[in-house]
């Protein structure tokens, strides 16, 4: 088959942008793979797989023009309402239920001269991706972590060992426990690339079970480490080397609503062409108690030294 050129892709995709039918296709095979993308690199959606909900499936918000969804806590629990805008909340809800409200996550509008997008050497929905993906779930995983690490401040469930300067096995197992208990059990870890290369010198004895021949890190592969679900990410901006989070299961850790679909827009306004996506999603942690940390080397030094940063 002959391979088609950047160039002959990036003129077929301005010729398509051209015309009011071309437009609409182009933003519904832009939502298709914005979703495809998405789910591919955030992390939180390994962690707790997004539910679609409807209008239908929600509640007017008293307080606020937005949505919210009313979800059941674990008896005897606290549950946060995750925020993705600001500073994390500081207030726990206590009872048999909480909200989790609805807020959109957007990219900036984008805009390139046609000639630049022309002239480019690769194909343009790598453009897009590189610009627009990249916003929405860096919000996503950095808006989780901040909420995240404000339940620590809340629960101490985190291990701080600022003297070990290696992930091992006792470690790891250490921080498993402080979630183990009761009708919870940690299910998936979560880490950075560069945490997960300490385990690659790990021998074979003390892994405890056959790891895949290949963590796709670029793809976050779900794979299992001592019997646990493994996330690993690149985004070590987010996610530095030297912390290391483990979860139950969604049932018993919270919910990841997405109201209908991701959406992406494009357009073109004389030789400008422009285009964002955006979703409305509700996150909520329905029992705090089911989420604990492990940071040591430098990062548990900094931990230490900066208990309420939430960076």
């Amino acid at each position: 088959m002959e391979k088609i050129s950047a160039e002959a892709l990036n003129a077929a995709f301005l010729e398509r942008l051209g015309t009011p039918e071309g437009r609409t296709e182009l933003q519904e095979k832009g939502v298709l793979y914005i979703k495809k993308i998405l789910r591919e690199e955030s992390f939180l959606r390994k962690i707790m797989p997004p539910q679609v909900v409807t209008k239908m499936d929600l509640q007017r918000s008293a307080t606020t023009d937005t949505f919210e969804k009313i979800v059941d806590i674990e008896p005897d629990s606290f549950a946060l309402d995750v925020n993705f805008l600001g500073e994390p909340p500081s207030e726990y809800v206590e009872g048999k239920r909480y909200r989790i409200t609805f807020q959109q996550i957007s990219s900036p509008m984008f805009e390139k001269n046609e000639m630049e997008l022309a002239a480019y050497e690769m194909p343009v929905i790598k453009v897009i991706e590189q610009n627009t993906i990249k916003d929405i779930h860096e919000r996503e995983d950095r808006g989780w972590l901040r909420n995240c690490r404000q339940v620590i401040q809340l629960t101490a469930k985190s291990i701080d060992d600022s003297t070990q300067t290696f992930l091992s096995r006792d470690l790891l197992s250490e921080v498993m426990k402080l979630i183990s208990n009761d009708r919870r059990r940690a299910t998936k870890i979560l880490m950075s690339s560069p945490t997960w290369d300490d385990i690659t010198k790990w021998v074979a004895t003390d892994v405890g079970d056959t790891l895949a021949s290949k963590i796709t890190v670029d793809g976050y592969d779900l794979n299992q480490l001592i019997g646990r679900g493994l996330i690993v990410t690149t985004k070590t901006s987010i996610l530095p080397y030297g912390e290391v989070w483990a979860y139950t299961d969604q049932a018993y850790l919270g919910n990841y609503f997405l109201f209908g679909s991701t959406q992406f827009f494009i357009d073109k306004l004389a030789e400008l062409i422009r285009w964002k996506a955006w979703e409305v999603i509700g996150v909520g942690i329905g029992n705090v108690f089911s989420l604990a940390r492990l940071t040591y080397g430098s990062r548990a030094a900094y931990v230490i030294a900066n208990p309420t940063s939430l960076d």
